[in-house]
Parts: C-alpha cells; sequence; structure tokens
C-alpha cells in the first residue's frame, strides 16, 4: 500500500469522524433555531391577536383555525406558556403533534384567555433531512478524495518514482555511470534527490578504493605464497632430508595450498556480492550437471561411492555460466569429500528442483548455520568452511532457495530454483 493511498484513507476517516459529530451538532443547532422561531411566530401571532381584541373585543368564546379565545368573567395576571400537544391535521386527517401557546392577556379592562396552535417540524424529518444531505456531501467528497489522491500519486510523486527507477538501475560495476535524478519542484524532492546524488558518488569511490584493495590483497598474497611454495619445492627435491624435515615440508606446502586456496576463495566471494558477474545466458541445467558429474567420476570411484542419478525434464535457467558450474562444483566436491568410504550420493534434478543427498557422519553444528563463513563441522578439519558459503552467495544472488535436510545419516541439500 502506497502513501497516496495511506493519506487518502486516514482523510476519509477522520473526514467520516468530522462528519458524525457535526451532523450531531448541527441537528442540535437546528432544532435550537426551528423551537426558536416558532414560538417567536406563535409570539408574533398572540401581538396581533391582543391588538384585534383591543379594536373588536370578543363576548364570549372565539373559536377560528388553530386560535381559541376566551373571555373570563373575572381579572386574571398576564401569562404565558408552551406546551406541545397532539391537534387533527385537516389535510392529513390524523394526529399531528402542534406547538401550543396559551397566555392570559388583560385587555380594555377585559381578560381573555388565548390559545394558539403551531404545527411543529417534527425532528425525525429534520434528522433524515440532516443525513440525507450529509451522506450525499460525503459521497462527494470521497470521490474527490480518490480522484485527487490518484492524480496526486501520478503526479506530484511522479518525480519521486523517477528517482526510484533510477536508484533501482544503478550498479557499482559501472564506475562510469552517470545518476541523472528527474528535476521537481517540491523542495523535499530536491533534497533527497541531491542527498542520494553525493551518497552515491561515495559509495562508488568507496566501493572502487575496496575493489582495488582487494584485488591488489589478493594479489600480493599470491606473490609470496607462490615464492614460499617455489622454495618449499627446492628443498623437498634436496638431499640428506630426514624423515621429519619431509613430514614438515609437506605439511607447509599443504598450509601454503590452503592459505592460496582460501585467499582465491574469499576474493570470488567479494566478486559475487560486488555483482561483477554479468555474463547471462541459457544454461542447460542437465548438461551441465552431467559435465561435472564426469569430471569427478574418478574420485567417486576412488571412495567406492554409489552414485544415483535421477535427472528428469530439461530444467533451462538464466545465469552466469562460471557462477552456476561454480555452484554444482561444490556441491558434488562437498558431497565426496563429507561422504565415508562406500557411501552413496544421490543427484535428483526435476523442472525446477536440485537435490543432492550424500551419506556421512551427524553434524555438530545446527543445520541452519551450515551456509554461514567459516561454519564447518568437525570431521570437515580440512575444509576452509566457505564451499556451502559460496554456494549459498550465488542462490541469494540469484534468488534461489537453498535449504539443508538431515534423515539419519543422510544429508540432503535441496535448491529451487
Amino acid at each position: 500500500m502506497n502513501l497516496i493511498i495511506r493519506i487518502t484513507i486516514l482523510f476519509v476517516f477522520v473526514s467520516l469522524i468530522v462528519f458524525l459529530v457535526g451532523g450531531v451538532i448541527s441537528f442540535n443547532v437546528m432544532m435550537r433555531e426551528v423551537n426558536y422561531e416558532q414560538r417567536r411566530f406563535l409570539t408574533e401571532r398572540l401581538d396581533r391577536v391582543e391588538n384585534r381584541l383591543a379594536t373588536r373585543p370578543v363576548e364570549d368564546t372565539l373559536r377560528w383555525t388553530k386560535l381559541i379565545i376566551v373571555r373570563l368573567n373575572y381579572k386574571e395576571e398576564e401569562s404565558t406558556t408552551f406546551s406541545d400537544t397532539l391537534v387533527m391535521h385537516s389535510q392529513l386527517e390524523r394526529m399531528e403533534p402542534h406547538l401550543r401557546l396559551d397566555a392570559v392577556r388583560n385587555v380594555n379592562g377585559s381578560s381573555y384567555w388565548i390559545s394558539l396552535y403551531d404545527i411543529i417540524i417534527e425532528p425525525d424529518d429534520i434528522r433524515d433531512g440532516l443525513v440525507e444531505s450529509l451522506v450525499t456531501m460525503y459521497l462527494i467528497l470521497l470521490g474527490a478524495v480518490i480522484i485527487i489522491g490518484f492524480l496526486a500519486s501520478y503526479y506530484i510523486l511522479r518525480p519521486f518514482n523517477l528517482t526510484l527507477e533510477v536508484i533501482k538501475n544503478f550498479s557499482l560495476t559501472k564506475p562510469d555511470q552517470k545518476l541523472k535524478f528527474p528535476k521537481s519542484t517540491v523542495s523535499e524532492f530536491k533534497r533527497l534527490n541531491r542527498f542520494l546524488d553525493e551518497m552515491t558518488r561515495k559509495v562508488k569511490s568507496d566501493y572502487q578504493s575496496l575493489k582495488e584493495f582487494s584485488e591488489n590483497a589478493s594479489h600480493e598474497f599470491q606473490t609470496p605464497i607462490a615464492i614460499v611454495q617455489s622454495k618449499l619445492e627446492v628443498l623437498m627435491d634436496g638431499d640428506n632430508l630426514t624423515k621429519e624435515q619431509i613430514e614438515q615440508i609437506t605439511y607447509a606446502q599443504h598450509t601454503i595450498k590452503r592459505l592460496s586456496n582460501l585467499s582465491n576463495a574469499l576474493a570470488l566471494l567479494t566478486k559475487i556480492e560486488n555483482q561483477e558477474f554479468a555474463n547471462i545466458s541459457e544454461i542447460k541445467l542437465s548438461e551441465t550437471l552431467t559435465n561435472i558429474l564426469e569430471e569427478f567420476k574418478e574420485l567417486i570411484e576412488l571412495k567406492s561411492i554409489e552414485l544415483k542419478i535421477s535427472l528428469v525434464g530439461n530444467l533451462v535457467i538464466q545465469a552466469d555460466l562460471v557462477l552456476i558450474e561454480l555452484l554444482l562444483t561444490n556441491l558434488i566436491n562437498n558431497a565426496i569429500r563429507h561422504n565415508w568410504e562406500g557411501g552413496k550420493i544421490e543427484v535428483s534434478l526435476s523442472e525446477d528442483t536440485l537435490e543432492i543427498s550424500n551419506t556421512g557422519h551427524t553434524l555438530d553444528i545446527p543445520g541452519d548455520e551450515l551456509f554461514e563463513r567459516f561454519k564447518k563441522s568437525n570431521q570437515s578439519a580440512k575444509s576452509m568452511g566457505l564451499g556451502l558459503a559460496i554456494v549459498k552467495k550465488i542462490c541469494d544472488f540469484y534468488n534461489y532457495s537453498i535449504s539443508y535436510q538431515n534423515r539419519g545419516d543422510l544429508h540432503t541439500i535441496h535448491i529451487q530454483f
């Protein structure tokens, strides 16, 4: 739900409350004014009747439409009383509520009892009319708010939406990319665009510095590693080496190789995070998987592992071939490395899912930590703990879903494309 819709709903809700409260207030004000006017009207009629009696006195009783005058045989103090009563309506032929004015007036020494009637505007009629008018106005206001809301969403927020598109297309891997933010007369959008422009410039600068540092560090690591490796090879070829010296040199060679692999793996993770793999192509996953399994055939046979392959359908994905081959290689290599002699590996590929299962020892770490960097079980002491982290990073890069399941001594990696 976007901002304009939220504001529109809030405005409609507040307007409804205002209309309800305003309706109650309007009803009370209208009733007060109606009552005042009705009483004033009867009072004016009473004054006219009193003036008429001064010139044309009534001898006994006079009945007229909504008027009764009775001459009293005794002297009475003047008084005025208003009350509600029911009177037969001559046209509707039913009892209708009326406002009644009873008064005693002394005119030319004679006392008269005067009774006047006037039909009352009923509260129900006022309420019905008021509700009808308020509902009509509210519906008109609602329609106007919705229309204006959509227009405001399109025109007023258009610069903001264009800014989002610019940011969406922004890429750190394009150093020559120039961001052109839309012009706007709204001061907040101007400030936003200035901030985003400054921020992206700084991010690109920091990224380039970090990229250069990573590349230089990786390169500089490889140089001393290669020198040390060559020196160790020279020492290994030397004469008069004791068995213990040969073991120490071999251990140092393994350590140097592991350090080199670690440097390469971390550099690869950095490149994936920086989205430097952009050579997208159509990849037939079954063919790629078959080729990789063929490469590991000798290693699988060496550990006497039983391999079961089930490739159903012809899944085609859009991705960088280097990353997909790296993902599959790491998964197969992981299934072989952490397997035992005479174990089994099951590879299953369906229309949108890849499952690779292998036998192996029970993990001594939670399954949800298996894809984190440098997380490994004790039996994986020779592993750097980066293989599945690279696999997870590739899956996140392409929005693939990856999970781990364990059933007894069978470990399964599940990827949904």
